[in-house]
């Protein structure tokens, strides 16, 4: 039986909950989503200083968790995600590196609909660390922050849906990215309206550690993922 960690490396539980229940769904029957988050650190995810916060969170929990076959680090921004690939030999996967995969197997042109403005210089070097910046037809930002994404905020749906539309139809982005992994259980919904496939990656992230551990793929323990040297941390667990 294939066994998932998710890590949401923010404390809000109802989005861990929605984004355990997106793994699940994605994923087939017999497979069992063990969804956390920190019980410290930021309530969501806005700014660098969150993000290297949230990142030392996700170490944390990869080292404290029992062994998984493996983990899926629940935040677009993928904090943490070389640090857990480095403390574990199962495969880790980010929810923004998946999503931009699945965008680039299913369109010739993306669309990125981001949380805050701030957001969109570290999504530009995510997708040029990638490779797909020629790929991207536009990123655009709701104004609208982390903590209100999802199925209980229906008016935030609404302008996810305005702002896909206008991607499809002013920028011809024929596949859309919703940057954040709030947004999980309204991915479907978004893709019915605007009528262009909607990449949620923590269902395809979620598919994509499943079929890593299928095919007996591990994460590469010599060089840059090897495990950390035993440096001694001074007050604190290394």
């Amino acid at each position: 039986m294939f066994r998932l960690a998710l890590i949401n490396p923010n404390t809000d539980e109802h989005h861990t909950e929605a984004m355990g229940g997106a793994a699940r769904a994605a994923l087939p029957d017999g497979c069992d989503v063990t969804a956390v988050n920190p019980n410290r650190g930021p309530t969501s995810i806005e700014s660098a200083a969150d993000s290297v916060v949230a990142a030392a969170e996700v170490a944390a929990l990869v080292q404290a968790l029992p062994d998984y076959d493996a983990y899926l680090i629940a935040c677009f921004g993928d904090p943490g995600l070389d640090a857990a690939r480095e403390l574990t030999a199962a495969p880790v996967v980010g929810i923004g590196e998946a999503a931009y995969i699945a965008a680039s197997l299913v369109a010739k042109r993306f669309g990125v609909i981001t949380t805050l403005p701030r957001s969109i210089p570290a999504l530009e070097e995510g997708i040029d660390a990638i490779g797909l910046r020629s790929r991207c037809a536009g990123i655009v930002p709701l104004n609208i922050p982390v903590a209100e994404q999802g199925s209980g905020h229906p008016d935030t749906t609404s302008a996810i849906v305005a702002l896909g539309k206008r991607l499809a139809a002013d920028n011809g982005a024929d596949a859309l990215i919703l940057a954040c992994g709030g947004t999980a259980d309204v991915a479907r919904a978004v893709e019915d309206e605007v009528g262009v496939p909607v990449c949620d990656g923590v269902s395809f992230g979620a598919g994509l550690a499943h079929s890593l551990w299928r095919s007996g793929l591990r994460t590469s323990k010599t060089s840059a993922y090897g495990a950390p040297e035993p440096i001694p941390y001074v007050g604190m667990q290394g």
